[in-house]
């Protein structure tokens, strides 16, 4: 048994859990048919966790990201009957550099959870939550969590006081006082006049005039996005966003357009995306991006934009109403607004659900077992590296020993962390640096020359020496090294070999332009020689 558990398996060998960490895309790929059978099964699933629209976000995605899977009876090629997808995101707090886990689908995911045949839940979600516990992270985001109660309270049961601060996170708005939380959605009939019906008189008066003023045929009209049009629809849908919500978003504004439409696309071309446009005559008046979820047999409103300046015809109404009676028609069973208590989706009908944003923490804000993500590696030392042309070279130091407390042979941490040492003084631990960086990358001339100059620091000259003949002989046109060269064989006593290389490095220079050489940074600050 303790093998087993140690193993990531949980349970008698007949019905034990293997959690597998799945990383790229490929291999998530041979996971579809587990997890569409996973989906299926799972009565809480929603369109943000199927496998058409997760993949396709994973796939664009800069930051790393993985799903853990479990497998029922712990072999390989067992059934899959859980998925739990996670991005993983690194950052500055408190002058320490830590990990943080979130859903993968944050931040385009409207709803977020875990993806489980309700059958095994009871074992899935404890293996879940014991693997996350053997990672290294400071939070566990989860955020927008759309999940029955009982499977989150199985989770969260995992993660005790004494090692974890666990709290909720409300999501209203403190401008308009928008619950985040909640999310209104409509269960649709079998036909169009029984979901009128359900509606209120007013309601239902408003929205026949103005389907039947659409359906005449006069001035305005509903043309749906196909491949030839799609790129200028979503060109209307973002522009109109963008003009109403950059007041308020101010230039984050401009990453959302381009999220949502590298999203929206890809949904397009996977057969996920319902986006009908209102036209009058050649003018567009507004569009709605709808996202289809044949399995659950949903529709899941995503997001719209419409002309301000147009005060007739009720556009927004117009295209609900529409998309409404497009999904009755293919025999879809719900209408999903999403997030927000806006009042305008009130009059359509609705229910609410909540979901909810719960943040787990450790009591110390860092990492569980004291290292960082071997996956944010490249990430850390981008931090660590503006830390240190920032001057704050304590964090800087900090976070360069974080990337080689996982990654040891990392060279561009090993290089940084050397130059961070040398500019304190502190040149034995920087030569040690700086041997174990020319040992990886002998190649690289400005390795050798980081070498040279501490053990000249040190008072190593013949070290030195050995050092700064690498240089010469990986770039011969370069000043700073003959110079280095010829400072060191003076104080050697070498003056014939102070000559002849200066006199070396002038034929070489007479022949070839002069490099613009190697300057040291002000302040001590990388200088980025290995990139």
């Amino acid at each position: 048994m303790a093998n087993r558990m140690r193993s990531g398996q949980l349970g008698r060998p007949s019905d034990a859990v293997h959690v597998e960490v799945i990383e790229t895309l490929p291999a998530l790929m041979r996971l579809q048919d587990d997890w569409n059978a996973v989906y299926d099964a799972d009565p809480d699933a929603q369109m943000f966790l199927s496998f058409a629209w997760l993949s396709g976000w994973i796939a664009q995605i800069q930051q790393p990201w993985l799903v853990l899977a479990a497998r029922l009876g712990g072999a390989e090629g067992a059934p899959c009957v859980g998925f739990l997808p996670l991005r993983i995101q690194t950052k500055l707090a408190g002058g320490h550099i830590r990990n943080e886990l979130n859903m993968a689908g944050n931040f385009s995911a409207d709803y977020t959870g875990i993806l489980c045949d309700p059958r095994h839940e009871h074992r899935v979600v404890p293996a879940f939550a014991r693997h996350l516990k053997q990672m290294n992270w400071a939070r566990l985001n989860l955020e927008n969590v759309r999940q029955p109660e009982p499977r989150l309270r199985l989770l969260l049961a995992h993660f005790p006081k004494a090692g974890f601060r666990t709290g909720e996170v409300d999501r209203v708005g403190k401008v308009d006082g928008i619950d985040n939380n909640v999310c209104p959605f409509a269960s649709l009939p079998s036909d169009w006049n029984a979901y009128l019906d359900g509606l209120s008189a007013n309601t239902r008066q408003k929205i026949r005039r103005l389907l039947k003023r659409l359906d005449a045929g006069g001035d305005y009209r509903i043309g749906h996005a196909t491949a030839a049009t799609i790129d200028r629809d979503l060109d209307t849908l973002l522009r109109f966003w963008e003009i109403k919500w950059k007041p308020r978003k101010g230039d984050l504004v401009y990453s959302l357009v381009r999220s949502n439409r590298a999203m929206l696309t890809r949904s397009f071309h996977a057969g996920l995306l319902f986006l009908p446009t209102l036209w009058q005559g050649e003018r567009p008046l507004a569009a709605l991006a709808t996202l289809i979820d044949t399995r659950k047999r949903a529709f899941l409103f995503y997001m719209t934009g419409r002309d301000e300046t147009f005060d007739d015809a009720s556009p927004g109404l117009i295209l609900h109403a529409y998309s409404i009676r497009h999904a009755i028609a293919g025999r879809f069973t719900e209408y999903d607004f999403l997030r927000g208590n806006e009042p305008y989706k009130y009059s359509f009908g609705v229910k609410e659900r909540r979901i909810r944003c719960v943040v787990v923490a450790t009591r110390d804000d860092l990492n569980l077992g004291g290292r960082i993500d071997r996956r944010t590696v490249a990430e850390v030392v981008r931090l660590a590296t503006d830390l240190h042309q920032d001057g704050k070279l304590d964090e800087a130091e900090r976070g360069y020993r974080q990337v080689l407390a996982v990654a040891p042979n990392d060279a561009d941490a090993l290089h940084r962390l050397g130059q961070l040492l040398g500019v304190r003084g502190q040149h034995v631990m920087a030569r040690r640096c700086f041997t174990q960086l020319v040992a990886l990358r002998p190649d690289t001339h400005k390795a050798w020359l980081c070498l040279a100059r501490t053990c000249e620091a040190l008072g190593h000259d013949e070290e030195a020496l050995d050092a700064y003949r690498e240089v010469v002989r990986l770039r011969p046109d370069l000043p700073v090294a003959f110079s280095g060269l010829a400072a060191v064989l003076s104080r050697l006593g070498r003056i014939e070999a102070v000559n002849a290389a200066l006199a070396a490095f002038g034929k070489r220079r007479a022949g070839a332009p002069e490099s613009a050489g190697y300057a040291e940074p002000a302040g001590g600050a990388p200088s980025r020689l290995l990139q």
